[in-house]
């Protein structure tokens, strides 16, 4: 398994060789310059330089700017002549002006580095994140990205510099407050929404979803780029929980092949979430002395009794809230009543 180095990319480069008196058209100078320091060249290739050990391949995050696309360019040009594999990524709207850049460069660049992350997760490889250059607020959306995806972050410490690693975090985070309320975020990152709408639509859901969105002045609400980084966290975690396999009781699979495709469409929602890492904080010992969950906790119409085994989730029947609801939790369900080879494979 390979690493994938994501790295911002900022402007020191094209200060240091201005310093040095070469001029941003002289090629032959530029890579000069490089090859004799790379340590002093710039930000990158000091920090990559001490990362590197063979094989890895990097991805530099570049800003919308011509200066941001011209120290990418040559970081890259320097990195390929070593042997390593390199791509390049603008992230859109990452520019000098300020509203722009907080407005929407920002949402960009946490959409962008989450979207690689997730591609390299598919690919099979290992991420890691090299937030050394560029802006300051892309160091520190690039450090919460890799606590919530789990991957190291590396950066130059400026006054000894040497490389700081914050490793992946041991701690998950709890992914409730998106996991319950994935239509409206689903609506919200789809297309600009107008902020007398946004209004409407998130009054009497969970107040802390305002923490996670941005009135824009010309009359939009937006994700902040804290928001978006929660939201593309939560979609990879969703994304790779899907091959937990689900089994269905007889009693379950009946209830399940009997349901209106509306009634069908919800109770899947309630089974992908329930393949979820954290749905133990969900679920709750309601089984009448058995030892099969009830899921979810909370006011939700739609319910199921289940256990896990071997990696695999067993259903052993799903209900609605009210009395057959109340009857189940009184009479329980147990493993001794049942055996393995009933449960058949949900295919949803």
């Amino acid at each position: 398994m390979s690493t994938v180095i994501l790295t911002t990319v900022g402007t020191s480069l094209l200060g240091n060789i201005a310093r040095a008196g070469i001029g941003k058209e002289d090629a032959r100078g530029v890579l000069e310059f490089i090859r004799s320091d790379p340590a002093k060249a710039s930000a990158e290739t000091n920090s990559l330089g001490r990362l590197l050990r063979g094989g890895e391949r990097v991805e530099l995050l570049h800003s919308d700017t011509e200066e941001g696309r011209w120290c990418a360019v040559w970081v890259a040009t320097y990195l390929r002549e070593k042997g390593f594999s390199v791509e390049l990524f603008k992230v859109q709207g990452l520019a000098y002006e300020a509203r722009g850049f907080v407005d929407y460069g920002l949402r960009q660049f946490v959409q962008l580095l989450a979207g690689r992350i997730r591609e390299v997760h598919r690919q099979g490889h290992q991420a890691a994140i090299n937030a050394t250059g560029g802006f300051k607020a892309e160091i520190a959306y690039a450090t919460a990205l890799g606590l919530v995806f789990k991957v190291p972050v590396y950066y130059i410490h400026e006054k000894f510099g040497d490389i700081v690693t914050l490793p992946p975090s041991p701690f998950g985070w709890d992914n409730s407050l998106i996991a319950w309320n994935t239509d409206f975020f689903d609506w919200i990152d789809a297309e600009l929404r107008p902020t007398s709408e946004v209004r409407s639509r998130v009054r009497g859901l969970p107040a802390e979803i305002g923490l996670l969105l941005e009135e824009m002045p010309d009359g939009y609400t937006v994700l902040s780029p804290l928001g978006q980084a929660y939201l593309e966290a939560f979609r990879c975690e969703f994304e790779q929980a899907q091959s937990v396999p689900v089994y269905f009781s007889p009693k379950a699979r009946a209830t399940w092949e009997n349901l209106e495709p509306a009634a069908q469409e919800r109770y899947q929602k309630l089974l992908q979430r329930l393949r979820l890492p954290n749905r133990a904080a969900n679920s709750e010992l309601k089984s009448g002395g058995g030892d099969v969950l009830g899921y979810p906790k909370g006011r939700v119409d739609e319910r199921l009794f289940y256990a896990e085994r071997d990696g695999g989730l067993y259903v052993f029947a799903l209900t609605r809230h009210g009395p057959g609801y109340e009857r189940m939790c009184q009479e329980g369900f147990s493993w001794r009543d049942f055996e393995p080879a009933e449960f058949t494979l949900w295919e949803g």
